[in-house]
C-alpha cells in the first residue's frame, strides 16, 4: 500500500490510498495513515482521504488475516481501531473521497471522516463482518451509532448487509453521491469550504460530539479485541 500526499493552494491535504488493486488494508497501512495525519503541518487546513481511481477500499487484507498468527491479527485490529479514532478525532475538517467500493473497513473509514462522497455506480458498501464470521469491534459500532440512521443500524450490521452507493447515502454510511470521475475534486472543494469555518469552533465542537466515544473506544480497545478474537475465523 502506498500513500500519496499532496496539498493544494487552499491548504487541503489529500492522502490517497493506492496499492494498485483493491486497497486492502493491513498493519502497515494503518501505521501509515496515522503517521500521515500526525505529519500534517500547521499550513494544512483540511484533509481528504481518497481511494485510487477505481476503489476506496475493499476492506482488511484477507491474505494477511489468513496467514498471520492470532497475536498478529489482534495487533492489526488494535492498529485498525487506533487509525480510525485518529481520523475521527482529527481537529481539522476531514472528507472521504470514496472513488468506488467501500466495504467493511472502507465503510468505517468513510464514516470516520466528517463528510463522505460516494461514487455513483455498481459499487458495494456495508459493514460485512458477520458475513465472514467476524464480530464488529466496538470502534465500528461507535462509528455506526454516530452515522447510520437509528432505524437501520440493526438490520444493516447484524446480517452484514451489502448496499449500493445510493442506499449508502440514504442510511448514513456516506453523505452525498457523485459521478466517479468527480469524487476527489468535489471532496477537495467540500474540505476547502469546511476549512473556512472557525478552526477553534470546529475543533471544539468535534471534541464535544465525539470525544467521549473516542475515549471509550481507546480505553477499552485491547480488551475489546481480545473478546473479538475468541470467535474470530482468522488467526
Amino acid at each position: 500500500m502506498e500513500l500519496h500526499r499532496s496539498t493544494d493552494d487552499a491548504g487541503v491535504l489529500t492522502i490517497t490510498l493506492d496499492d494498485g488493486a483493491k486497497n486492502a488494508l493491513g498493519p502497515q497501512a494503518f501505521i501509515d495513515i496515522i503517521a500521515a495525519f500526525d505529519a500534517a503541518d500547521d499550513d494544512v487546513r483540511a484533509i481528504v482521504l481518497a481511494g485510487n481511481a477505481e476503489i476506496f477500499s475493499a476492506g482488511l487484507d484477507v491474505k494477511f488475516l489468513r496467514s498471520a498468527s492470532p497475536e498478529d491479527v489482534a495487533e492489526m485490529l488494535v492498529l485498525f481501531g487506533k487509525a480510525l479514532m485518529r481520523v475521527w478525532s482529527e481537529q481539522r475538517p476531514t472528507v472521504a473521497a470514496c472513488t468506488g467500493h467501500a466495504i467493511a473497513a472502507g465503510t468505517m473509514f468513510a464514516m470516520a471522516c466528517d463528510h463522505a462522497i460516494a461514487a455513483d455506480g455498481p459499487f458495494r458498501w456495508g459493514l460485512t463482518e458477520t458475513q465472514v464470521g467476524f464480530e464488529i469491534p466496538m470502534y465500528g459500532i461507535e462509528l455506526a451509532w454516530a452515522n447510520v440512521r437509528a432505524d437501520r443500524v440493526d438490520d444493516l450490521l447484524l446480517p452484514g448487509a451489502v448496499v449500493d452507493p445510493t442506499t449508502a447515502v440514504e442510511v448514513g454510511f456516506a453523505d452525498v453521491l457523485a459521478p466517479q470521475a468527480d469524487v476527489v475534486a468535489l471532496a477537495q472543494a467540500k474540505a476547502a469550504a469546511l476549512a473556512e469555518l472557525s478552526p477553534a469552533a470546529y475543533a471544539g465542537t468535534k471534541r464535544r460530539l465525539r470525544g467521549a466515544a473516542v475515549d471509550r473506544v481507546l480505553e477499552g480497545l485491547d480488551h475489546d479485541i481480545e473478546a473479538v478474537m475468541v470467535s474470530a475465523p482468522f488467526g
